[in-house]
């Protein structure tokens, strides 16, 4: 395939890609299963236009790609909000990836007669939720905090262990005589550890220097923050630690700390992420071959593996994880229902093809197929789950950033986006009547789509959008006085 013709057909999957996110919106189902089918459509047994079946090569691609998903997933991340659900998530991403790992193993030893070390690995491949289908999914979900909160911690926390199992049975296939259980556990306790201090340390230091350092170019700086998440992986992986961590932990770090030009940064970033999943999750689809998904043997197992998986793996796991939390049986449903499976498991599944062992091509395949099963039923039924369980927040309020002023290179004033919520004292009020420091100034009012100019005599109502302008350093203040705390 000539050069030309290559370029030609990245645009043309980047253009058809963003386009069919509309469509995901509308049938409800996550925009990655299209991402994937484009590359599959685009591989070598539909059209043939990009013949692909370099594992390491996917391999990389898509570690580079999850590095820049969690490190603006880790941005979005207020550790305020989040805080209080770090033990429980932490539960889940350890000893609910392991109980889980066990479930689908003893599924596969029995289902597809899989040594015990490869029903493990198989297990542990898929055991796991993966950071850039959660982010995704839930990017358009209004669902209750504490909720949202423990499946983004779960999932940017979790990928350590799943690696770590999957290397570790892994090993038990290819060298068993020198895998041994206690060096396994001192290994998983060091990839922690050193991941986390590697992430606070890169983090302080990525921080600091953004904020002090004086660059020739504004257009610098997202590079410069871009190189920090690549930084904490390569030093995290260097010395045999979790760089998956170190690069969430860095992010969350940075996200939670004063940060020149942050919306700027924030919005880089963000983009950055969405190309890396279409881009991802296309070259994915093009290792795949359908054909092989066509096997009668691979589809039965995968059905029964993802409802294994879905129905019965994930919920066990999930409520004797939160057995010592504090958590509603309809929190509990949703977390359990909402374990979705994506990249990280396929990239895991290339682990085997590198590896070369036995019965890795058919642990690739179900691996695929579990995958689509799991975010097309999971995945395309969370908003309707949310309103049964009534777990989403409708009146729910946050403050966003929409411009930052700049003088000589610092953000000393912003305009930011509120939601009044319909039980907010504002609400049938005059502007005239509220108290607002003059510091302060309602400069637009959105409401049911249309801008409406604020006057003394105009009326707040529920639901509207509020765009004020305010000092930077008076952020706070301002939250105080639209939100004060109960007594």
């Amino acid at each position: 395939m000539s050069l030309q013709f290559t370029i030609l057909l990245i645009g043309l999957l980047l253009f058809t890609a963003v386009w069919t996110t509309k469509l995901s919106s509308r049938l409800n189902i996550p925009a990655l299963l299209i991402f994937i089918a484009l590359g599959m459509i685009a591989g070598s047994d539909i059209t043939g236009f990009i013949r692909f079946d370099d594992a390491e090569l996917a391999q990389l691609l898509g570690t580079v790609a999850l590095i820049v998903i969690l490190f603006e997933g880790g941005l979005q991340t207020v550790w305020k909000e989040v805080k209080t659900e770090l033990a429980p998530s932490l539960s889940l991403a350890t000893f609910g990836v392991f109980i889980a790992t066990t479930i689908v193993a003893v599924a596969s030893h029995y289902i597809l007669g899989f040594s015990w070390a490869n029903a493990f690995l198989l297990g542990a491949i898929v055991g796991s939720t993966d950071a850039a289908a959660i982010f995704s999914v839930l990017s358009g979900q209004s669902v209750r905090r504490k909720v949202g909160s423990t499946l983004e911690l779960e999932s940017g926390t979790n990928d350590p262990m799943a690696v770590f199992l999957t290397v570790f049975f892994l090993e038990f296939v290819t060298n068993p005589k020198d895998a041994s259980l206690v060096s396994g556990l001192t290994s998983l306790i060091w990839e922690m550890m050193i991941g986390l201090l590697l992430g606070l340390l890169i983090g302080w230091i990525a921080s600091t220097l953004l904020n002090r350092i004086d660059l020739s170019s504004s257009s610098f700086y997202p590079i410069l923050l871009m190189s920090f998440a690549f930084l904490s992986f390569g030093i995290a992986d260097t010395v045999h630690a979790s760089g998956f961590l170190a690069v969430y932990v860095t992010a969350i770090y940075i996200s939670n700390h004063e940060l020149v030009y942050r919306q700027t940064l924030v919005r880089f970033t963000m983009s950055m992420a969405h190309l890396a999943q279409i881009g991802m999750f296309i070259v994915l689809g093009l290792l795949v071959f359908p054909k092989q998904l066509l096997d009668p043997q691979v589809i039965l197992s995968s059905i029964a593996l993802a409802l294994i998986l879905i129905f019965i793996a994930r919920p066990v796991s999930v409520w004797l994880s939160l057995i010592p939390f504090k958590y509603s049986w309809q929190e509990k449903v949703f977390v359990s229902f909402a374990g979705l499976k994506g990249a990280v498991p396929i990239i895991l599944a290339t682990y085997p093809l590198v590896a070369g062992i036995d019965n890795a091509g058919m642990i690739f395949n179900i691996v695929f197929f579990t995958v689509l099963l799991s975010t097309l039923i999971q995945g395309s039924m969370l908003t309707f789950l949310a309103d049964r369980l009534h777990l989403n927040e409708t009146g729910s309020s946050t403050i966003q950033t929409v411009i930052e002023f700049m003088s000589i290179g610092k953000p000393n004033a912003e305009i930011i986006e509120l939601t009044i919520p319909n039980s907010h004292p504002f609400v049938g009020k005059a502007i005239s009547d509220i108290d607002l420091p003059q510091e302060f100034l309602i400069t637009a009012i959105i409401r049911n789509d249309q801008i409406v100019t604020p006057r003394g005599d105009t009326i707040f109502e529920g639901r509207d959008q509020l765009l004020l302008l305010t000092p930077k350093h008076r952020i706070k203040t301002l939250k105080r006085f639209l939100f004060p705390k109960k007594p």
